[in-house]
């Protein structure tokens, strides 16, 4: 569902989803990133996430949730979601996501 990688260079935590977000799995990835981030908590290890949606075809609004959290847990302009499937796009764009989040 998820695969994590960080690099300690940049700060940067890549997170890999893989599947439908729909709001069963987007629960799933919710309990799974919070537990990841809860490692950096209390530290200035982590100043960077990336949300790879290559491997994503649907997302929930449960889903979009996620990203606004994760997107407060680093510094403004350091959230960025890549690799979004034009329809994964659309989501973004009419909820306006896309011109808050850096989404591509």
């Amino acid at each position: 569902m998820i695969e994590f990688n960080f690099d300690e260079a940049t700060q940067t935590l890549l997170c890999r989803f893989d599947g439908r977000m729909d709001t069963v799995n987007a629960d799933l990835a919710t309990q799974q990133v919070n537990t990841k981030l809860s490692e950096f908590q209390g530290t200035t290890a982590l100043s960077r996430i990336v949300f790879d949606l290559g491997a994503v075809d649907y997302v929930a609004s449960s889903f979009l949730r996620l990203c606004i959290f994760a997107a407060k847990g680093v510094p403004k302009g350091n959230f960025s979601i890549t690799n979004t499937a034009p329809q994964v796009l659309k989501v973004f764009t009419i909820t306006g996501l896309a011109s808050i989040l850096r989404v591509t």
